[in-house]
């Protein structure tokens, strides 16, 4: 083998190596971004007369723009099966706030069950739950 193709195939291995590297921490990055919005997902009963309602603290900071059926199991109106629904939020500007929802009765409007969350948005407008 020459000399120069020795050169070559030194080069082309570098930059294979110098490849690898920079995937593998360009995929690191991407696990530990932060994210444009969050989903909190919400189970319910086929056929019972409740309902999750949530209410933001301030809602000048978060946002719910959407809400969908993630998973539904409630195949031939089986009663009690259950249901999956999606809560989908952004931030519209830094803060903290609070989201709480209630599962509430709809014949009545007594609610059996509260569960809050702590939301934090960055000046970046990424959203995170914060642990407390």
């Amino acid at each position: 083998m020459s000399k120069k193709k020795v050169i070559i195939w030194t080069i082309v291995g570098v930059v294979a190596v110098v490849l690898i590297i920079l995937s593998s921490t360009i995929s690191a990055l991407k696990e530990n971004a932060v994210s444009k919005k969050i989903e909190i997902t919400k189970k319910i009963n086929a056929g019972i007369p409740y309902e999750w309602r949530y209410e933001i603290e301030d809602p000048s900071i978060v946002e719910c723009p959407e809400i969908y059926v993630l998973n539904d199991e409630n195949v031939d109106g089986k009663v009690g099966a259950p249901v999956y629904r999606n809560y989908v939020f952004r931030g519209l500007k830094k803060g903290t706030t609070t989201v709480t929802f209630k599962f509430v009765s709809i014949t009545d409007e007594n609610d059996s069950t509260v569960e809050t969350y702590k939301v934090k948005v960055d000046k970046d407008l990424n959203i995170s739950l914060v642990e407390e």
